[in-house]
């Protein structure tokens, strides 16, 4: 049912291929974890994940990223801090290859 309302745009996330793509996640999810994530945890992993892409595309500008996630410079920096992402000015392993958007 619940899958059903995000492919009809019901649920809030608009486009099939992202209902597919939650849905997927949520199943490995509850597979992997001897207890399900709160909606709480799911939110930080995205948000992180977004943040982490937006530093990537923006090469660590943080002005820049913060613009581009339409939020203010500040409310990105303590986003950063809460959700333990750090900048990383460093070179890649290799040349080409770009830094992973994924915060460790």
């Amino acid at each position: 049912m619940e899958g059903e309302m995000l492919r009809h745009g019901k649920g809030g996330a608009g486009e099939p291929e992202l209902a597919a793509l939650f849905e997927d996640l949520y199943r490995r999810s509850a597979s992997s974890t001897p207890t399900k994530l709160k909606l709480r945890h799911w939110v930080e992993l995205a948000e992180a994940w977004r943040i982490a892409a937006a530093l990537h595309e923006h090469r660590g500008n943080r002005s820049a990223a913060a613009r581009s996630l339409g939020i203010g410079r500040r409310t990105l920096y303590s986003k950063m801090e809460r959700l333990g992402i750090r900048p990383s000015w460093g070179l890649p392993a290799s040349p080409g290859a770009a830094p992973s958007p994924i915060p460790r």
